[in-house]
Parts: C-alpha cells; sequence; structure tokens
C-alpha cells in the first residue's frame, strides 16, 4: 500500500495559492495510487481547505512562524503520526534550519523550490519546474540531494491531464481572452486588466476571480457593467476555460505551466519578484509575451500589446505550438517516481516479432519491481501510462497514442544519427562490423530521430548465427529498457540530441538474401549467417533452379 504523503504548504490572500495548487497536484496523483495526503498548514484560507478536501486530502492547521524551529517539529510530529515517509516544503522560508530539522528525524524530504531561496540543501530531492531551473541555483547541497529541473516536471493538477489538449484555430483574429491573475491579487491588477479590455470592442472576456481575492465585490460589479465580460469565482473547470479563450493575460506564476499545456498565448504580468525569472524565461523560448512589472505597465500600453497579438495569428500559432512543447502534463507522474512510486508501463511489439520470446523476461524483471506492465500488439490499445517500450514494432504509433505516455522509447542497434532505418545490426554484420551499437531513444515524427537515453555495444566474434545475433540483441534491449527504468526519472537528467549527418539503411527484402554461386562460402558467410531461415533464407539460382540454403552450427561431442 502506498503511504502518507505529508505537504507543508501555505495559502493565503498574500501568499496566493500557488505552492498549495502544485502540491495539490502532487497529492493527486499520490491518491491515483491507493495513497494518503495530509496538508499541514500555518496559513490557510477557509476556500483553500474546502478545495483540498473536495479533493480527498486531509488537512490541519498549525499555529507557529513559517520556517521556525517550531514549525519544523511540528511538521515532524504530524509526519510521524500519520506514518508518512516522505514530507514536501513547498514555500520560500522552508530554509536551510527547517530542512535539516525535518531530515534528523528520519524522514525523507523534497523541497520544491523557484529560485534558490536557501543558504544551503539538505532535502533528499529539490524540484525547480521552470524554465530558469539550473543546478548552479543548488551549488551548496548535501552530497546526497538530487535535482529535479525545468518544465518536464511541472505539476498540473487531475483536471489539466485528463483532457485532450484542446484543438485551436489560427486562422482568424483572436476575440476570446482569458484574464486569470492568481488566488489573491492583493493588488488588484485584475482590475488594471479590466480597465484596458474595456477599451477594446469586439472582444469576449472571461475574468477569474479567486476565492482569496479581496477585491471581488468590486471586480463583480465593474464586470455587471460591462455585456461583452463575464465572471467566474473559483472557476472549478479552469482547463474548460482555457481550450474556450484564444489568449489569456495572466500573472508569471505557476499558472502558466497549465497555460502551456493548454497551448494558450499568453500575455503575462509580473505580480511578485519571485515571478520575474519565469516570465523571462517564457518570453525567450518564444512561448509568451513578457509585459513585465505591474506597475510599470499602464492601461492604454496592455490594450496595445493585446490587440496586436489578437490580430497575429501566426505569432499566436507559434507560441501555442513552443509553450506545448514545454509541458506534457506528466510532470506529477515523474516527481513521483522520484518518491518511490510504481510505474505503469507498457511494451508494444509486432504480434509475428522474434523479439516476442525474450520478451517475457522483461516483464518479469518489471513486475519484480514492482510496477504495472502490459504487453500488447496492437498500438490502439495504449492506455494512460509513464513509459511505452516500442520493441520490435513496424507501425507508427499515431501522435495521440503517443501523448497518453511520458515517454516512447525504442532501441535501434547503431550509433545515431548513422544508420536509422531498417535491420541495423543485420546490415553492419554485412559490412564486417563487429562492434554493434545499441541506442535507447525517444520515439520522434521522424524515424529513428529522437533524443538519446543511453548506448551500450554489442561485442561480436564473427562466427554467430542468426539466432545467437538476434539473443545478443535481445539481451541488449533489455539491460537498456531496465537500466532506464531503475534510475528514471533522474536518466532524464543525461539525454542528448542526435549530432551529425544522418544515415539510413533500407527495408530489407527476400532478393538481399541471394547468394551468388560463384563466389566461395568464406566470402559469403556474413550474408549466410544473417539469413532468417523461416521468412528470407539464404538461396541461390542455378541453372534455372532456385535452392535455399539452411546453415546451423554444429557442435562436436566431447
Amino acid at each position: 500500500m502506498t503511504p502518507t504523503l505529508l505537504i507543508r504548504a501555505d495559502g493565503s490572500a498574500s501568499i496566493g495559492a500557488g505552492h498549495v495548487m502544485r502540491c495539490l497536484a502532487l497529492a493527486q496523483t499520490w491518491q491515483n495510487q491507493g495513497g494518503r495526503t495530509l496538508f499541514v498548514q500555518a496559513a490557510t484560507t477557509p476556500a483553500l481547505v474546502r478545495r483540498l478536501h473536495v479533493a480527498g486530502c486531509e488537512s490541519v492547521t498549525i499555529a507557529v512562524e513559517p520556517g521556525s524551529a517550531a514549525d519544523a517539529a511540528e511538521t515532524v510530529h504530524h509526519a510521524q503520526a500519520c506514518g508518512a515517509k516522505w514530507v514536501v516544503g513547498d514555500g520560500y522560508h522552508f530554509g536551510a534550519a527547517w530542512q535539516q530539522q525535518v531530515r534528523a528525524a528520519g524522514l525523507r524530504l523534497l523541497v520544491i523550490d523557484d529560485y534558490g531561496h536557501a543558504d544551503h540543501y539538505h532535502a533528499d530531492l529539490v524540484l525547480n519546474q521552470n524554465l530558469s531551473a539550473d543546478a548552479a541555483l543548488y551549488a551548496r547541497r548535501d552530497a546526497q540531494t538530487r535535482l529535479l529541473l525545468g518544465p518536464r516536471y511541472a505539476l498540473l493538477r487531475r483536471e489539466f491531464t485528463a483532457v485532450p489538449r484542446p484543438i485551436r484555430d489560427f486562422t482568424a483574429p483572436a476575440r476570446k481572452v482569458l484574464v486569470t491573475l492568481g488566488g489573491g491579487d492583493p493588488d488588484n491588477v485584475t482590475g488594471q486588466v479590466l480597465t484596458a479590455v474595456s477599451r477594446m470592442p469586439g472582444l469576449e472576456v472571461c475574468v477569474v476571480i479567486g476565492g482569496n481575492n479581496p477585491h471581488r465585490v468590486a471586480l463583480l460589479a465593474t464586470a455587471a457593467a460591462n455585456p461583452s465580460v463575464r465572471c467566474v469565482v473559483d472557476a472549478t473547470d479552469m482547463p474548460g476555460l482555457m481550450a474556450w479563450a484564444d489568449i489569456a493575460v495572466t500573472a508569471g506564476g505557476s499558472t502558466s505551466w497549465e497555460l502551456a499545456c493548454a497551448g494558450l498565448p499568453a500575455l503575462q504580468l509580473v505580480l511578485a519578484n519571485n515571478q520575474a525569472r519565469i516570465a523571462g524565461a517564457l518570453a525567450r523560448a518564444g512561448a509568451t509575451v513578457n509585459l513585465g512589472d505591474f506597475r510599470t505597465v499602464t492601461s492604454e500600453a496592455l490594450a496595445t500589446r493585446l490587440g496586436e497579438l489578437c490580430a497575429d495569428s501566426s505569432r499566436r500559432a507559434a507560441m501555442s505550438a513552443r509553450a506545448a512543447r514545454l509541458v506534457d502534463g506528466h510532470g506529477a507522474r515523474r516527481v513521483a517516481a522520484a518518491l518511490g512510486m510504481p510505474l505503469r508501463l507498457a511494451i508494444v511489439s509486432d504480434a509475428g516479432s522474434w523479439l516476442n520470446a525474450f520478451l517475457p523476461e522483461l516483464c518479469d524483471a518489471f513486475t519484480a519491481a514492482g510496477h504495472e506492465v502490459r504487453w500488447i500488439h496492437e498500438p490502439a490499445e495504449l492506455a494512460e501510462g509513464d513509459i511505452a517500450f516500442l520493441l520490435s514494432l513496424s507501425r507508427i504509433v499515431p501522435p495521440d497514442a503517443l501523448r497518453r505516455h511520458a515517454h516512447n522509447l525504442v532501441v535501434h542497434e547503431s550509433a545515431l544519427p548513422h544508420g536509422r532505418g531498417w535491420s541495423p545490426l543485420t546490415w553492419q554484420v554485412l559490412e564486417g562490423k563487429s562492434e554493434i551499437p545499441v541506442t535507447l531513444l525517444e520515439a520522434a515524427d521522424e524515424v529513428d530521430a529522437g533524443d538519446i537515453y543511453v548506448q551500450e555495444i554489442i561485442h561480436l566474434r564473427g562466427d554467430e548465427l542468426v539466432n545467437e545475433l538476434r539473443a545478443a540483441q535481445a539481451a541488449a534491449t533489455i539491460r537498456l529498457c531496465r537500466d532506464f527504468v531503475s534510475r528514471y526519472p533522474f536518466i532524464l537528467a543525461e539525454v542528448r540530441p542526435q549530432a551529425g549527418e544522418a544515415m539510413f539503411y533500407p527495408r530489407r527484402r527476400p532478393a538481399d538474401s541471394r547468394l551468388d554461386p560463384d563466389k566461395t562460402l568464406r566470402e559469403q558467410f556474413n550474408l549466410l549467417r544473417v539469413c532468417d531461415p523461416e521468412r528470407y533464407p539464404a538461396y541461390f539460382e542455378l541453372a534455372g533452379q532456385r535452392y535455399a540454403i539452411r546453415i546451423s552450427t554444429v557442435r562436436e561431442a566431447s
């Protein structure tokens, strides 16, 4: 049974709800595996408590100074009382002393951070889901502290990951604008944005007002005077609103990753210092437009920038594509895997593949490690999961099926990008090679063009026949797949793009097994030993007759 996960995160009108909401995404993933989650909070609101309880999370409130020794002591007490092995700390007040005190109690600790706020990191894991995440921010850390960096780990709640990515129309100017500036918005930036959009006829505007917003009454009154504006208080269907909208006006906080996953172009305002890095990095990636500090942006300037983006369909299309590439919606599952949660694995192979004789070994190894494993032969049968291994699969898997897993991996027997294409091991044996690289890589739109995770070398003696070659290939495949899973998700930091000029091997045909009767066996031994005696046996033609040849190794009796 999955144990309890304790989450220490605060939320209020001044702090906002971002820390709690991204932790809720991790809590939901934990619960999906049958686990229990407990939020411990020193600052909260009735709206946040209700939200947590509706999501099935337990919560307690502690009367301490956030980040203090008393805070750490209360956190340890509640963790021990509920049997939690892992504590998650999300907040800029959880510094080195707090971390050290929690770890000293024998608890494992994940710290969620945005900019390297602590003097030193004593946690087991540090998660920074931002584009600006860099290991240099955490140079002062314990030897055991491991890093989860970048938007591949973006924590998105269940409602964002359970729906297909919206299909957007960029053939016409944008008309539908979503305004969402966080759960608190103490400076009433939402009101400033409403003033700007009121200058722009022809727009439909939806304003999301958080339950902690102290200006809610005034905002509702302002919206009521404008028939093109509607307000949603404590929105329960943010994915639906993002699918409806053509453009968002938002803050540079954790909502950025929800918008990116939905492929929604956005104008971003920086409402707090910790948002500047996020907004700047997203703009440099071409995924958003960064308007900068809200105090320096006038309503007139905001209206101008919004109007420009509404009219520029090609720019919005490019922003949408770039944003969607950053966040795939599987971040919470990757983080949960780092905490030790079992993986949902799929193995897909052709029904008639020779590799099928070896794949039960791989299935058994994954099952013995505690993972959930499905072995199928039809890509259409792929369900939601973490990793799909596409092994000895001759068919193209459609994009919608690939999106069901965080990673879709293939194994290819060449030093990519050299040797893309069909039957690379066979072609290299025919070339006289005795060292065959085997590569585990991510599936991509272009054949064998994905990023590389790990490689190994098969060393051949030069006398192996086809069955021995296949056994060596299968053994390497199984080792690479098991290695990836055993080191997941930390192995993702080792990924590298292919470099160099691509070369392609053609598909092998029956005619490629033809021997020349005028050449010696020695000259044609490599061809003899790679021919499949069942599907494409070696043959030669003489006097108008075709003759098949089968070869086997004769072992002398001892």
